[in-house]
C-alpha cells in the first residue's frame, strides 16, 4: 500500500491548525472560574449557601455564553458578574464564621464569669482594666504650683 506523503502532511497540519483554532478563554472567565474554586472550598458552601448558589448560577451562564459562541464582550460580561459573586459568597461565608466565632467567645466568657461571681471573685470588666495596678502607674511629676488668673479691668 503507498501513501502519498504530501497527502498525509497536509492532514496532519490541517488537524493541528483545527485544534489551534479554538479560541482561548477570556481572562475574567478564568479569574471567574478561580474565585468561584475559592468560595465553594470556603466556609461559604456551609454557611452561605444561597449566595453560593446565585454564584454558580452566574458562572454556569458564564461558561455557556463563551461555548455557546456568543459575542466575546458578553461572555466577559457575564464572567466578571460571576467571579464578583463568588467572591461575595466567600466574604459572606467568612463573615458568617467570624460570627459564630464570636458568639462562641462570648458564651465562653458569661460562663467564665458566671463561674468566678460564685466562687466570690472580683468582676472583670470585658474591654479590660481601666487603671493599671498602683505598683505600674508611673509617679506624677510636679509642676510649679497653679497660680489663681487674676483678670484686671482696664479703664
Amino acid at each position: 500500500m503507498r501513501t502519498n506523503h504530501g497527502t498525509v502532511a497536509i492532514l496532519l497540519v490541517g488537524g493541528l491548525l483545527g485544534c489551534a483554532s479554538a479560541p482561548l478563554p477570556p481572562k475574567e472567565l478564568i479569574e471567574a472560574r478561580k474565585s468561584y474554586e475559592r468560595a465553594r472550598a470556603s466556609a461559604a458552601a456551609e454557611l452561605a449557601p444561597a449566595d453560593l448558589r446565585g454564584a454558580t448560577e452566574a458562572m454556569e451562564r458564564a461558561e455557556q455564553a463563551f461555548a455557546g459562541g456568543s459575542e466575546l464582550a458578553e461572555a466577559r460580561d457575564l464572567a466578571y458578574l460571576a467571579g464578583r459573586r463568588a467572591q461575595l459568597a466567600e466574604s459572606l461565608g467568612r463573615a458568617a464564621a467570624t460570627e459564630r466565632q464570636r458568639r462562641a467567645a462570648l458564651q465562653a466568657y458569661g460562663e467564665v464569669h458566671l463561674a468566678l461571681r460564685r466562687r466570690g471573685a472580683p468582676a472583670v470588666d470585658p474591654a479590660g482594666p481601666t487603671d493599671p495596678p498602683a505598683r505600674e502607674k508611673a509617679p506624677v511629676r510636679s509642676r510649679a504650683p497653679e497660680r489663681p488668673v487674676v483678670i484686671l479691668n482696664q479703664r
